[in-house]
């Protein structure tokens, strides 16, 4: 059943991928996904449509599905993960075999609707290819929607979507496009973040296409968290709904840390230190985490006990691949007894939570 989910997967994937060389046609909305405050309604057309989620954390996929009407047109939705280099997907038609059981706000994923329910718009990713001189915009009407930003990386360069609603097509056409930062978390209190930008765009879009536009704003989101808002205005024609020409999304790091090791340099001093590995996508910068220690004594005299030590909270300055230590402040005395010592560490940035704890048995010694 996993097999056949897999081939679902890879089936959308390769229609976004014969999406993107194939020839502009007019395509309109199959469906639509009604999404909770913020956002708001999405259309959706045959094929893959990347979405920014704003259900809670925690929602099911099943859920997602009854967002979308109608909710049959669904084939599957997956999230690719770059911490774990996969792909987790949900078919409604195999969920025992599907790996996506849940989704968070802020996730993007595709939604792949059927084709049976139109015929696939492909988009134009990157630079359109010149099209015929363009004709006096006098007149023209053309409904521009942002639908979507996603953050390249590691260069950390906003893109976003934009979809040509029609009724008229667009050729060489001039608008502003104005990015912001409307709220900034940075991870040191040092770091400066700049104001957004504002400039012109040649916009070449057919009735129903869709363009992945590369913005001039970069964030770093190893060192914050980034509330990014883009908006378009026009100058050469007429977009007669303008609640759709803005978007916004919220980028975070992605870093799977791993806890590799528990050590202490010096068995007299007791000291016990943490290994950590940043396992990438990102680098992080002073970027938050927390290490929480129990452990159990098996005291010579005194029997068995069990104490829990309060979280310490640790910056974590890591480039992908990269180890350092940190003080766990646990101070282990072996001439007392065997030390069981287990230590977990969290970061919400961390997708991956397996390898975050680590367990040692430290023996009981005796001092001559």
């Amino acid at each position: 059943m996993r097999r056949r989910l897999a081939t679902a997967i890879l089936a959308g994937l390769a229609m976004v991928l014969v999406a993107g060389s194939g020839a502009s046609v007019s395509a309109q909305p199959v469906a639509t996904i009604a999404l909770p405050e913020p956002g708001e309604a999405k259309e959706l057309f045959a094929g893959c449509n990347l979405i920014s989620l704003t259900f809670p954390d925690g929602t099911t996929s099943e859920e997602v599905i009854d967002a979308v009407t109608p909710p049959e047109a669904v084939e599957t939705i997956w999230r690719q993960t770059a911490a774990l280099d996969r792909f987790e997907g949900f078919s409604p038609a195999f969920p025992q075999a599907s790996d996506l059981l849940t989704v968070h706000r802020l996730d993007p994923v595709w939604i792949c609707i059927s084709k049976t329910h139109g015929p696939l718009p492909p988009p134009v990713m990157g630079t359109p290819t010149p099209g015929p001189t363009p004709a006096p915009t006098s007149g023209l009407q053309a409904d521009l929607a942002i639908t979507g930003m996603h953050l390249q990386r590691p260069e950390g360069r906003v893109w976003i979507y934009i979809v040509n609603k029609g009724p008229n097509s667009l050729v060489n056409a001039t608008a502003q496009l104005q990015c912001n930062l409307p709220k900034v978390t940075p991870f040191d209190d040092n770091l400066v973040a700049g104001n957004g930008f504002q400039g012109p765009i040649s916009l070449t879009l057919g009735v129903g296409q869709m363009r992945d536009l590369a913005t001039a704003m970069t964030i770093d989101v190893g060192e914050g968290e980034f509330e990014v808002s883009c908006e378009i205005t026009n100058e050469s024609f007429t977009d007669p709904t303008l609640s759709n020409n803005k978007g916004w999304d919220y980028f975070k790091p992605v870093a799977d840390l791993a806890l590799t090791d528990l050590f202490a340099p010096d068995p007299i001093s007791g000291e016990l230190y943490a290994r950590i590995t940043n396992n990438g996508p990102d680098s992080l910068v002073n970027a938050p985490a927390q290490l929480q220690c129990s452990y159990t004594v098996i005291f010579e005299f005194l029997g068995t006990q069990t104490f829990t030590d309060p979280p310490v909270p640790i910056t974590v300055s890591l480039v992908p691949g990269e180890t350092e230590e940190w003080d766990t402040q646990v101070l282990a005395a072996p001439w007392l007894g065997e030390y069981d010592v287990k230590c977990e560490l969290s970061a919400s940035y961390d997708p991956k939570k397996a390898n975050n704890t680590y367990s040692v048995i430290i023996p009981a010694q005796t001092i001559d």
